[in-house]
């Protein structure tokens, strides 16, 4: 009767330790939860439509926001683009809404649509 008795045991402890995994997993953040340390300031962008046409509004993780305009950044900064292919390629870029993982790093959006409209838009 030992054997069985340290079976049970056994058995007992191990389950105990699988519940506690599992209860514990409950309070993990989910992959796609934004990590703020991992993003820059803005993090959400919308293109904005009717007389707001051209503009971006892009908020921060806690709410705070700001409204971008393409173009006007392009006339005020850059030379040899054609500023209106550049609005339209940041916005899509800035537009696409992809879900991120928490714990990795990644580009600026707004330099990324930057980098993007101004190579496709000489």
């Amino acid at each position: 009767m030992p054997v069985l008795g340290s079976n049970v045991i056994a058995g007992t402890v191990g389950l105990s330790f699988m519940g506690a995994l599992v209860v514990g997993a409950q309070f993990l953040p989910p992959l796609t939860q934004p990590d703020p340390v991992a993003f820059p300031e803005f993090s959400q962008f919308r293109a904005l439509t009717g007389d707001n046409a051209g503009l971006v509004e892009a908020r921060s993780g806690s709410g705070r926001g700001a409204i971008i305009d393409p173009g006007r950044f392009c006339r005020d900064t850059m030379r040899g683009v054609d500023c209106g292919c550049f609005r339209d390629a940041a916005i899509e870029v800035l537009s696409g809404g992809q879900r991120r993982a928490a714990g990795w790093q990644y580009a600026n959006d707004w330099q990324l649509a930057q980098v993007q409209a101004e190579q496709s838009c000489r």
